[in-house]
């Protein structure tokens, strides 16, 4: 049974709606299919649909399967090796946290 999912933060979903629709038009792009795209990363389409409506309950691992599929991994790399760029700052905002977190 598939587990639900609950965040605080409105910010959390509409930036995983955000990312699944720029994966969508990546995979469009390239001229992939759900199907075609299963058969690259071995990920079931539903999964890969659910990942592109931004479903909270896919995992990173599928993130960063569908990401190297699509040829889109270097990005991520770029941005996380080098958190004091520009381009990091721009892309990831990260909330300082405060002492009671």
């Amino acid at each position: 049974m598939r587990q639900n999912l609950h965040f605080s933060s409105n910010s959390v979903t509409e930036g995983a709606q955000r990312l699944g629709e720029r994966l969508r038009r990546a995979r469009k792009a390239k001229k992939l299919s759900l199907a075609d795209l299963e058969r690259i990363c071995r990920i079931h389409r539903t999964t890969l649909g659910r990942l592109e409506r931004g479903d909270l309950g896919a995992s990173i691992g599928v993130l960063l399967s569908v990401l190297e599929a699509l040829h889109e991994l270097a990005d991520v790399e770029l941005v996380l090796s080098n958190p004091d760029t520009p381009e990091h700052r721009r892309v990831i905002n990260i909330p300082v946290l405060d002492q009671e977190f």
